[in-house]
């Protein structure tokens, strides 16, 4: 029983953590260059790129992580409550693991494809605007 709530809580370190981030990110949104802060090429293109990544980041990482908390928080205490082996336990610590950890990677992903494409709107509005 010990060694499975020891792996519940290793299974919420990850969503909980990228939860914090994401709604310290959306809530004070770093300064322009700074050292913290959601840090890509995209979003360090100019200070509107990076205020906008820096609000979607958040925002994104906020929500996912959000849902991912409660399902992660599921599986732990079902884990807990239903009998399994330990091959099982570990399967369920993978998986759960796993999914949390692809979610980071599809939030950046989205954060920068949604990044660069309302950027490049911008630069064409303002190239038409020009003309």
């Amino acid at each position: 029983m010990g060694e499975k709530v020891i792996i519940a809580v290793c299974n919420m370190l990850t969503p909980l953590t990228m939860l914090g981030l994401g709604l310290l990110i959306w809530k004070t949104r770093p300064p322009y260059g700074d050292i913290f802060g959601y840090r890509t090429s995209q979003s360090q293109k100019s200070p509107e790129a990076w205020t906008l990544a820096q609000a979607l980041f958040g925002r994104y990482c906020t929500l996912s992580f959000a849902v991912l908390s409660a399902l992660t928080l599921i599986a732990s205490v079902v884990s807990i409550i239903v009998k399994h082996s330990e091959l099982v336990g570990m399967w369920i610590f993978t998986v759960v693991n796993m999914v949390n950890f692809i979610a980071v990677f599809v939030v950046i992903g989205v954060t920068d494809h949604t990044v660069k494409k309302l950027t490049a709107d911008t630069e064409n509005k303002e190239k038409t605007a020009e003309k």
